[in-house]
């Protein structure tokens, strides 16, 4: 029977750890703070006892059994929440019954902060110089800093350690710390087992196995608080019952909801390629290769596979993750892109295939992780939950069925995407979890054991290069093998990946191959490389010619044949400027439905119109009748995610790189003379050879400073390594042709090898924007987690006040498109997710100029709408009854006077 009168019973029943935020929520006002602390405590126990998300391997890693480990784990989540003793925490919400408020004591800073510093200023000292244990044997000196690290981990338990330097002070009363010094001691009772492990004394074990384990730790400590969080799981009890009572009460419930848990599907064998891909009769090289290489027995293993557009490297990468997964070297599988668009079109390619990674009763999940994942309809349906898993796994003959199954429980929040057994998103979800974000170590969580998949490496800054060199190291130190997919990747790159891996390991980087051949294999583990060449296949192996123009007019004249010859044909442009410029200078001469302008100033809705229709105009599937004169217009949104088929294209000039990649999108399919796809094997094409057309400035073999800015300034903003840009045209000229495979090597050395020499008058600009690289990574191991200091705030680096970023660039401004109808506001587009859907990004160096002439909402109207529904920061721009001068469905954002 519970007792009424609280007073009798050991202090610490006289503080609540959770009280209701409405009188809807069915239950007690409170929840007494030792029931929260053993309910977050027994869903741990329950973790580890089913090594869910690999909890029970990182206890044994640190050298417990599983049930000591669960006892372990599940003390230390008893202490997570010491820092609500204080007084001025539990005046935050006041009951009769608990302890009263004191006007000297006020709630200075978070209850995890306080949580650390109760232990860290008031409680080490006293175990240590009154012989008190939190255990119920003794500690020795040197176990006090592995318990400190511990508490560390357990006390910030909110997504990010604590705040070494907060003072707490002045929220405990001395009942306060006597209370949570009566409730350690009352846990460790209760919890009889709980012991730190035999060698946690030792210097060399702190230093590498718990600093190791701190990651995925904090992970696991953040997830059974959010479990043991869940008031319908477990209801508020304001009423006391004896501490063994409800920890057999709570246990039970614990082991609902963990159970609850979505199971981790069982990886399959590798049954050769067709089995994973019955659609591939004949396997490319690089297929072929993957289906063979050795794989070593134990050990992280990396892979960087450098091959042509076309060779199959996607398929290559998964041949490699079955083995992976069937060898009990990995579990699961993350591919990161570099946009959400790529993002978006794997994840439709990999519901075909993804199931076959897994055995036939398993039912894995397959999550879409970015930003705009809610947009994705395929996502959407994907999703089930409990009360729909029976539906989710439906098999005939034995075999899974095609299309994605997502479990609810990954897709409920952003935090627990890449806990899923498939994750296909943006290579950014992936690099958050070496960077200081709160609920970074959920990411990290996510990621350990998995493959790694990155896909388009190449098209990453030197920013972004910094932290996923970093991202390897943290995935190579937690088990986790990788695989890397380019075109075309610089030796100086190369050799950064595969050191970043190896120092993850804890080996020496291994000296690579100074000329590699291409296509080209490199397989590293545990301090050995295996490098090799691979022949491409015939289908693949072209060559596009190339051909200058230096005067817009030039090009003009180009589409214009090409519209008479009844050819498809893309200009890319590299700014938004010039390609609307472009696109108004063919308005007035071509149909609506001949011309397409495609860039990054659509709202969203619009975009993704205008991009359904350039795949219906030029895309794989692109007859002769959609593709009759058609001309698309854009930006560099269609150089990477869309499988385009362009009979002709000119682009502005580039970096090397990417006009190969763009010359990728040029005849990329066979057909015939009127644009028909041809599918007999071996079959010619019926065009005219393929020729790249390159606007570029007038060649000068020795050009000044303004070579390009005076010819196209808008190229030279954004491409700010002039001297490369000039390397390239100079390549090029010379060699008449872009030639893949055999020149592939050739034309990303002799633009970006460490010891071309940059024509005098382009010197300084190449140097700034070198200075500017150097700068860049930088700054980036300025912000970046480090592997070596486990997870703790040692270096400042989870400042609130600080801004973090997976990408560097101008900064922009959320626009979001609306009309005022009869006095309400209302978003732009119609039907589910309308506000996301008039949604687009521009520059807020462009905002700010031309923000006087368009109309927007200001002030409390702003902030009304803005909370109203729910929309992040940002602009709601209003547009006027019918076509108006600063956007529409054809051009997009171009305010007035701007161009």
């Amino acid at each position: 029977m519970a007792e009424t009168n609280i007073a009798t019973w050991p202090s610490y029943y006289r503080y609540w750890g959770k009280a209701k935020r409405s009188e809807d929520q069915p239950g007690d006002a409170y929840h007494l703070l030792p029931y929260h602390c053993l309910d977050v405590a027994a869903c741990g126990y329950w973790l580890v006892k089913n090594d869910m998300f690999g909890a029970g391997k990182v206890f044994q890693q640190l050298g417990f059994s599983i049930n000591e480990g669960a006892m372990f784990f599940a003390w230390l989540l008893g202490v997570h929440d010491i820092g609500k003793f204080a007084r001025g925490f539990q005046q935050l919400n006041v009951f009769p019954d608990l302890v009263p408020p004191l006007p000297d004591k006020f709630y200075s800073c978070r209850h995890d902060s306080l949580g650390f510093w109760l232990w860290n200023a008031r409680l080490r000292g006293e175990c240590k110089e009154q012989h008190w244990s939190p255990f119920p044997t003794s500690l020795k000196s040197a176990e006090y800093f592995t318990l400190d690290h511990l508490v560390t981990l357990s006390t910030g338990h909110h997504g990010k350690p604590p705040d070494v330097m907060a003072e707490g002070s002045s929220a405990f009363h001395s009942d306060d710390i006597q209370a949570a010094k009566e409730w350690i001691s009352a846990l460790a009772e209760l919890l009889g087992m709980a012991h730190l492990p035999e060698p946690c004394g030792d210097k060399a074990w702190r230093k590498y196995a718990l600093t190791k384990a701190s990651w995925p730790l904090a992970g696991l400590i953040v997830l059974a608080d959010w479990l043991g969080s869940d008031h319908e799981l477990f209801p508020y009890k304001a009423k006391t019952i004896p501490l063994k009572e409800y920890w057999s009460l709570t246990l039970g419930q614990a082991e609902l909801a963990v159970v609850r848990l979505p199971t981790a599907a069982r990886c399959a064998s590798f049954d050769g390629i067709r089995h994973l891909f019955p659609f591939i009769t004949q396997p490319t090289p690089l297929q072929q290769l993957a289906a063979v290489l050795p794989l070593s027995s134990n050990g992280a293993e990396l892979f960087i596979l450098e091959d042509v557009t076309g060779a199959g490297k996607t398929e290559a990468a998964l041949i490699l993750t079955n083995r992976l997964l069937a060898q009990g070297k990995s579990h699961g599988l993350y591919i990161g892109l570099p946009t959400m668009a790529t993002a978006n079109a794997m994840f439709d390619r990999l519901q075909a295939s993804y199931r076959t990674l897994f055995t036939s009763d398993c039912a894995p999940s397959l999550m879409l992780a970015h930003g705009a994942r809610a947009l994705n309809q395929n996502f959407r349906h994907s999703l089930w939950s409990d009360s729909s898993e029976a539906t989710a796994v439906e098999y005939a003959s034995g075999e899974a069925t095609a299309g994605a199954s997502c479990h609810r429980w990954f897709a409920d929040s952003r935090k627990k995407a890449l806990l899923a057994e498939v994750g296909v998103g943006t290579l950014d979800q992936a690099l958050m979890a070496v960077l200081p974000f709160r609920h970074q170590s959920l990411r990290m969580l996510g990621l350990r054991g998995k493959v790694l998949l990155l896909d388009e490496v190449h098209a990453y800054d030197a920013y972004m290069n910094k932290l996923l060199e970093r991202l390897l190291e943290f995935h190579a130190s937690q088990g986790g093998s990788a695989i890397i997919l380019s075109a075309t990747l610089s030796q100086q790159q190369r050799s950064g990946l595969v050191g970043a891996f190896a120092r993850g390991g804890g080996v020496e980087p291994p000296e690579l191959n100074p000329e590699p051949n291409y296509p080209w294999v490199t397989h590293y583990v545990e301090g050995n490389v295996h490098e090799e060449t691979v022949s491409s296949r015939k289908e693949v192996c072209r060559e596009v010619q190339v051909e200058w123009r230096h005067q817009e007019q030039e090009c003009l004249a180009k589409i214009r044949a090409a519209v008479d010859a009844g050819r498809c044909i893309a200009w890319i442009r590299n700014t938004v400027d010039d390609a609307i410029c472009a696109y108004q200078a063919l308005a007035e001469e071509l149909d609506a439905d001949q011309l397409l302008l495609f860039h990054s100033r659509f709202a969203f809705i619009d975009r993704l119109g205008i991009e359904a229709k350039v795949m219906a105009w030029c895309g794989k599937e692109s007859d002769s009748g959609s593709r009759l004169g058609k001309v698309v217009i854009s930006t560099q949104v269609i150089e990477q995610s869309m499988d385009l088929d362009l009979d002709e294209m000119i682009t502005d000039l580039a970096p090397i790189d990417l006009l190969v990649q763009r010359a990728g999108r040029l005849q990329r399919h066979v057909r015939d003379n009127q644009g028909n796809r041809l599918l007999m094997q071996d079959a010619k094409d019926g065009r005219p050879a393929p020729v790249l057309t390159i606007l570029a400035p007038t060649w000068q073999e020795q050009p000044d400073r303004d070579w390009l800015q005076s010819q196209m300034p808008g190229t030279g903003y954004v491409y700010p390594d002039h001297g490369r840009l000039w390397l390239g045209q100079q390549l090029l000229q010379r060699l008449g042709a872009i030639r893949m495979p055999d020149e592939a090597r050739t034309l990303v050395e002799e633009v970006y090898g460490l010891h071309v020499a940059i024509p005098a008058g382009l010197q300084a600009r190449s140097d700034n924007q070198q200075g500017k690289q150097y700068s860049e990574r930088a700054s980036a191991g300025q912000l970046l987690l480090t592997l070596d200091q486990g997870y703790q705030d040692s270096a400042g680096r989870w400042q609130e006040e600080i801004e973090f970023s997976t990408r560097l660039g101008d900064p922009t401004t959320q626009l979001f498109l609306a009309r005022r109808v009869n006095g309400e506001i209302q978003p732009y587009a119609e039907g589910p997710f309308s506000w996301e859907m008039s949604r687009l990004q521009v520059r807020e160096t462009l905002w700010h100029k031309v923000k006087g002439n368009i109309p927007h909402l200001q002030g409390d109207e702003l902030r009304l709408v803005q909370e109203k529904y729910h929309l992040p920061s940002g602009q709601v721009v209003l547009l006027p009854d019918g076509d108006c001068g600063f956007y529409s469905t054809r051009m997009g954002f171009q305010p007035k006077g701007e161009f």
